[in-house]
């Protein structure tokens, strides 16, 4: 009788490895999904920059991060960083097809002179991150992107 009971045990496990094999593993619950995200993007306003952040993939990004930084101007005295986690009003994730917009704004009205460099960063916890690096123009507190 433990002979019998052992080649079923056998059987069973070599069949369901089979099984494994062809079909792949079984995950329950729900999959969290990498998706897509694209600085769609960058505007030179009065005083601010203004950036646009777009879900093209198939699966809500989640914990999502954009950083914004202006650096120039004559003599390096612009200097702005923003950096977005999230907060009660936008929140930290962004479901797929939808736009987050965000500003230098928070951190401070831009005013100066000179050539700037902008570079914006998006992330999320399952999405890669992309950067746009852009050049701009200073004129007072108008911001002109050049590139």
């Amino acid at each position: 009788m433990n002979k019998n009971r052992l080649k079923l045990k056998i059987v069973g496990l070599f069949a369901g490895l089979i099984l494994l094999m062809a079909f792949g593993p079984i995950s329950i619950g729900e999959e969290t999904g990498e998706t897509e995200l694209e600085i769609h993007g960058i505007e030179g306003n009065t005083g601010e920059v203004v950036v646009a952040v777009l879900n093209v993939g198939d699966t809500i990004a989640e914990n999502i991060i954009i950083t914004i930084s202006v650096e120039g101007g004559i003599l390096g005295k612009i200097d702005i960083h923003h950096e977005c986690v999230g907060c009660s009003q936008c929140g930290t994730t962004l479901d797929p097809g939808a736009m987050k917009i965000e500003s230098t704004q928070e951190e401070g009205f831009i005013i100066g002179f000179g050539q700037v460099e902008i570079i914006v960063t998006a992330s999320a916890s399952n999405a890669n991150e992309v950067t746009r690096t852009l050049n701009g123009l200073v004129i007072g507190p108008i911001i002109i992107i050049t590139q």
